[in-house]
């Protein structure tokens, strides 16, 4: 499904912002509510994994974990 948002043009205007950082902002966002992975969240701002934590990092974003996710990936080895 695709949903289509309108932002107003004043948004846009803003100077050095750009869609590119209203996918980012929105990515952070998505993130930090626990609604979108890391994976997925950095795919979604158009970033590799490595660069979307450095953004969170940047913005004192805690990286969520999963410790039964990752004990299962470290039996699974």
């Amino acid at each position: 499904m695709l949903i289509e948002i309108e932002i107003p043009d004043t948004v846009l205007t803003i100077p050095r912002y750009s869609k590119d950082d209203v996918m980012l902002d929105l990515a952070v966002a998505l993130y930090q509510r626990q609604l979108y992975s890391l994976a997925k969240a950095a795919r979604f701002a158009g970033l590799n994994r490595i660069e979307f934590q450095k953004v969170l990092a940047d913005r004192h974003v805690p990286i969520f974990y999963d410790l039964e996710i990752d004990l299962k990936t470290l039996n699974d080895l």
